[in-house]
């Protein structure tokens, strides 16, 4: 078992926990700062029971990056049986903390601007054999001053020498390539695809089919037409082109992060420290007059003041918890609810419609759901069921791989009794 596992060290003697900021995949987001120097810090607080070997590779691949325009790892802690991460502290909270909290569109300037610093980060991740595999709005997270930095890499995978793709369904359903639905081996280009719907989200509010069930989605990505962007001539001819590249459905005729920092809407693009600091303060702004709405009304909340932090894992998306297992993010971030009545955020189109999935709706009759069904076509239902025995065996997997992590040492220890 890694280092970080064995050595017990408590983070409460170096730092001084702030706030919390969000709720991640595995785990609590801290706003934090270090005693020595006052330096603030992002801190994720994970429970060790969680699923470690992701937990263990989430923390190897922060190691291993080292670029500006990527979340920084700092430091592990263990102490209790919790595992506390340090890492960089971002103010800016996340792309889609703007698209939510003001409910604002980027505009071309803005989009493109993002764009050209998610595809240095892309460059230099996939130039170390990586691919992050969850890029989208709420993983593009941003410093007080409006650099761009990509975070998340609790989904991110590995390409080693002997193996040029992977095959892992993985990632968060409207963003992900058809290639990686159809599981027909994947590579780099997957987060080229994400950021071409990434570009949609930014500058239309939402991912395409976000009203469509997730299930469904995943059918219909594969078999019908790219995304283009609602309204075309809104956008330059460049913008227009350099969203084809990203949407090419052949992944073999899909550019590199390389070949499209070249492409001219980007190479044209304003660094995110121009574009987009007065959309940051504007946000912070109404986080605060929000943070202060809810207090006055007596609710509470786990948001910041005036800064939003950030971490590898950090969204905007509010992730449910529910038998299903349905999310559109590894995370939520600024709306964290923990058995509490706070003030209710008008959702995304894609959590309203999960959190009124069939599945979800204990109340409702057989006949109520089987209705809901009698649009779709025969392939269409098929394709969800495959869809959702394939969920179910990985579920089962997670479930076994767990319990075996807390029974082996039990088991390890009876056998040694019964042996004397």
């Amino acid at each position: 078992m890694s280092d970080f596992l064995t050595k017990e060290r408590d983070p409460y003697d170096d730092y001084d926990m702030i706030e919390k900021i969000g709720e991640g995949s595995y785990g609590s987001v801290f706003k934090a700062i270090k005693k020595k120097t006052g330096e603030v810090v992002a801190i994720k607080k994970i429970a060790v029971e969680e699923d470690i070997h992701s937990i263990i590779k989430e923390i190897s691949i922060m190691k291993q990056c080292q670029n500006r325009h990527i979340v920084q790892y700092f430091d592990t802690y263990f102490c209790d049986n919790e595992l506390y991460i340090v890492m960089e502290y971002c103010g800016g909270g996340s792309v889609a903390d703007i698209l939510e909290t003001i409910d604002e569109t980027l505009n071309e300037d803005q989009c493109a601007s993002v764009c050209k610093s998610i595809l240095e980060g892309l460059e230099y991740f996939h130039s170390q054999r990586k691919i992050h595999r969850d890029i989208k709005a709420g993983n593009v997270l941003l410093t007080d001053n409006g650099g761009s930095k990509l975070g998340d890499f609790g989904v991110s995978g590995q390409l080693t020498e002997g193996m040029a793709q992977r095959n892992t369904v993985i990632g968060t359903p409207y963003w992900m390539a058809p290639e990686v639905i159809q599981e027909v081996g994947y590579g780099y280009k997957v987060d080229i695809w994400s950021l071409g719907i990434t570009i949609l989200e930014m500058g239309e509010g939402k991912p395409p089919l976000s009203d469509t069930h997730p299930m469904r989605a995943i059918f219909l990505i594969p078999t019908r037409p790219s995304p283009t962007f609602t309204e075309p001539k809104k956008w330059s001819k460049n913008a227009n082109d350099f969203l084809a590249c990203c949407l090419e459905k052949n992944p073999e005729k899909r550019p590199t992060a390389e070949e499209l920092l070249k492409h001219p809407w980007i190479v044209k693009a304003k660094k995110t420290t121009v574009t987009l600091p007065d959309l940051i303060e504007k946000t912070k702004i109404a986080r605060a007059k929000n943070k202060q709405m809810a207090t006055s009304s007596g609710s509470s909340s786990y948001s910041s003041s005036g800064e939003t932090g950030s971490s590898s894992t950090e969204t905007s998306s509010s992730e449910e918890n529910s038998d299903e297992g349905y999310s559109m993010g590894t995370t939520m971030i600024h709306n964290v609810q923990e058995k509490q009545d706070v003030k209710k955020k008008k959702k995304p189109d894609f959590l309203e419609h999960i959190q009124k999935s069939p599945q979800l709706e204990k109340k409702k009759s057989q006949e109520e759901i089987n209705r809901q069904y009698q649009d779709l076509g025969i392939d269409e239902l098929e394709g969800m069921l495959q869809v959702m025995d394939k969920k179910r065996l990985k579920e089962i997997s997670i479930v076994k791989k767990k319990f075996k992590l807390q029974m082996d040492p039990i088991l390890q220890v009876l056998k040694q009794k019964q042996q004397k």
